[in-house]
């Protein structure tokens, strides 16, 4: 296995992307020299101000660089790759390098299938400002407190994100682990729920003797992929049983209260942005590892508070006396379900949902199940696939998930081949009183921040 070194001269091979910034900041306050380069130069400016100098395209790894890191999107036939080949320069995945890095922290977890960077940030916006324990977190997308995804601490413990895709948490050397909950994602990768189990099942197997595991007993996937499991285990949910509950939630303009219980017995009253069950699960998995830490209820409570969101993730990007926009990532059946019972919880008036489906296969896989998830919805406008990763396939489009709803849930849904059929659409269906949402994880919002510069400007 590698062995970082002091003073090493490492490279990342696609530097400004979500996962590999925070990253290659975090290697240089570790010591390291670092350099890396981008097809996009979005978040050039990011890298620049922690003293990083990024270059933009493919131009080629330096002779005297020690180490190259690089996500698993880069195929074999980068230029970069190639490169550093010629050179004989060792080359490692992202995951193996969080992997050496983890191996020396107190690295913090957090997994699952969905919310994993909602509780990150979560636990990043609590922990990094508290001072007995002052975390570093390298969260999964920008937070709306830092406006960036890195969160630099001077204490032991180090917050991740352990993604599934890939396999590429079995890397991971975690002290403790959060296991949020188990979908059928990924199903390329796994073949299965039961594959996708067995990986988390093997992911528990790497906590050490001390480690804390924290888990959604409400969740009979997670329940079984940790049951075997003969360590310190903790349990959180809403359901008896569970060892920390949330009970007397309320949802409220976006945000939630509810009494956190520990054994039944009251351990404090909880409030916080954003609202939705989904994040009632994040909200009690962050709070049962900070009581499992030792903290004080009351400080808890307080510490609750300093969760601002996640851009992206229920981001209310606009919002006056006619409309509310929101920004959100969902790209996954649950999600999207999840992410519009929330807001119709805090909205009562139309929604109007703009739905670009990420990847082809994943498209193809989950059709059925979007075809269920915008019950919430008035009006869907479902766009052209976000491809990411994949080669286009003429097989499948929205007309997928079109053909697989109901009559119903057809009547109010159209798909389109482009963005701007879209937004022509939508600016003449809709009205004041309306909340327009952007979901996906491709570049669907572009069109909620068009339409936000020009309701501004109004």
């Amino acid at each position: 296995m590698f062995e970082l070194k002091p003073n090493m001269k490492l490279h990342f091979i696609g530097i400004g992307g979500a996962g590999m910034l925070p990253l290659a900041v975090y290697s240089r306050d570790l010591g390291y020299f670092v350099a890396g380069s981008d097809l996009s130069d979005e978040n050039f400016h990011i890298l620049r101000s922690a003293g990083i100098n990024p270059e933009k395209g493919n131009p080629g790894v330096a002779a005297d660089t020690d180490l190259v890191i690089y996500s698993s999107a880069v195929k074999d036939d980068n230029e970069e790759m190639i490169s550093a080949k010629k050179l004989n320069i060792p080359r490692i995945k992202r995951a193996e390098f969080l992997g050496l890095i983890t191996k020396y922290k107190h690295s913090v977890l957090v997994s699952g299938s969905h919310g994993k960077s909602t509780t990150s940030a979560m636990l990043a916006d609590i922990l990094n400002g508290y001072e007995k324990i002052n975390a570093t977190a390298l969260v999964g997308a920008e937070t709306v407190s830092k406006n960036s995804n890195y969160y630099k601490g001077s204490g032991e413990h180090v917050i991740l994100e352990a993604d599934e895709y890939d396999r590429s948490f079995l890397k991971l050397f975690p002290s403790d682990l959060i296991i949020l909950n188990i979908d059928d994602d990924h199903m390329d990768i796994y073949g299965d729920i039961e594959g996708l189990k067995k990986a988390f099942t093997e992911l528990t197997g790497r906590l050490k003797e001390d480690s804390i595991l924290i888990y959604n007993g409400d969740d009979e996937a997670v329940v079984q992929a940790v049951s075997e499991h003969t360590g310190r285990k903790v349990s959180y949910g809403l359901n008896d049983g569970c060892i920390y509950r949330a009970k007397e939630i309320e949802f409220k303009d976006f945000s939630t209260r509810f009494i956190f219980t520990k054994n039944g017995s009251p351990v404090t009253d909880l409030n916080y942005y954003y609202s939705g069950i989904h994040n009632v699960y994040n909200m009690l998995a962050s709070a049962a590892l900070l009581s499992e830490y030792g903290i004080d209820g009351k400080i808890i409570s307080e510490l609750a508070l300093k969760f601002k969101g996640v851009k992206r993730r229920q981001e209310i990007i606009f919002r006056n006396d006619d409309y509310i926009l929101i920004d959100d990532y969902g790209h996954h059946p649950s999600e999207v379900r999840s992410s519009l019972n929330n807001l119709r919880l805090n909205h009562s008036g139309r929604m109007i949902v703009m739905f670009q489906p990420h990847l082809y296969s994943r498209t193809k896989y989950h059709s059925k199940g979007f075809a269920e998830s915008f019950n919430d919805a008035d009006i869907v406008l479902i766009s052209q696939i976000y491809p990411a990763r994949e080669k286009f396939d003429p097989s499948v489009s929205g007309k997928n998930i079109y053909m697989d709803m109901n009559e119903t849930e057809r009547r109010k849904t159209t798909v389109f081949d482009n963005f701007d059929d879209l937004y022509l659409m939508l600016k003449r269906d809709m009205k004041p009183g309306d909340l327009i949402v952007s979901m996906g994880a491709g570049e669907i919002n572009k069109l909620l921040y068009k339409l936000k510069k020009e309701l501004g400007n109004k």
